[in-house]
């Protein structure tokens, strides 16, 4: 049977297409060299969870004075009172705060090193894999971001951050969290487009139980990170001729 032109042009598109996106699926290797799944490339959050949540969809299990905490940070973000925010000052997030921020991430894997730029205020997070979590005597200095521990689970990324100061809010409307706090993430390659990360919340002076949030990432091929100088918003520039 002869095809005419139209139908020869149709399916010669077709082809390109399907090859295309069979060019663009192989460009992201299945492996690392390690043999561990590839988690590396730019990525970005599918939904950001602006307010923590449980996997269930649940208020976290709040002590009643750190509710009483939330509630009232709450109100006076939602009133439109940002200025106790600290990423609003240009603090870093936190963890899992950063984990939800609305702008890409960059994730660099290499078999004994795995490190996450984020836009979000030029953060990075350094996971060292096989280092062992040390004893609470031997921890290192508290940070915003705490000091992460990491090892592989089959093929789930498992990280361990500890040391984390009690200065950062665990969402965009300030539940709080003290310095007792500890988080595992859980990272999960579901297919070669998406993500997940499963991270429990374990802080006794905060919380009643440990409780599991998820986040689930996009992957976006050909995206670079941008710019971003957060601190140009507290920048207040010399009146023009000062100089």
């Amino acid at each position: 049977m002869r095809m005419g032109t139209a139908h020869v042009a149709a399916l010669a598109l077709t082809l390109t297409i399907v090859a295309g996106q069979a060019g663009a699926a192989a460009a992201v290797p299945a492996k690392s060299e390690d043999g561990k799944p590839y988690l590396g490339g730019p990525w970005v959050v599918e939904k950001a969870q602006s307010e923590a949540k449980t996997v269930a969809g649940k208020v976290p299990p709040l002590k009643p004075e750190a509710a009483a905490l939330y509630a009232k940070r709450k109100q006076s973000k939602t009133g439109g009172k940002i200025a106790d925010d600290p990423v609003e000052q240009c603090l870093p997030h936190g963890v899992p705060r950063i984990l939800s921020a609305n702008q890409p991430i960059m994730i660099l894997q290499k078999p004994k090193q795995i490190t996450v730029l984020y836009q979000a205020n030029h953060q990075s997070r350094q996971f060292y894999i096989g280092d062992a979590v040390p004893k609470a005597e031997e921890a290192p200095d508290i940070t915003y971001n705490g000091t992460s521990y990491a090892r592989w689970s089959g093929n789930t990324l498992v990280v361990d951050t500890i040391s984390l100061n009690d200065l950062t809010w665990l969402d965009d409307f300030g539940m709080p969290h003290s310095t007792a706090l500890r988080t595992v993430e859980r990272y999960d390659l579901v297919d070669p487009t998406h993500l997940k990360v499963t991270v429990t919340i374990t802080d006794p002076d905060t919380f009643t139980a440990p409780w599991d949030m998820q986040v689930v990432f996009k992957r976006q091929a050909g995206l670079r990170l941008q710019e971003n100088a957060c601190a140009e918003k507290l920048w207040h520039p010399p009146p023009s001729g000062s100089g």
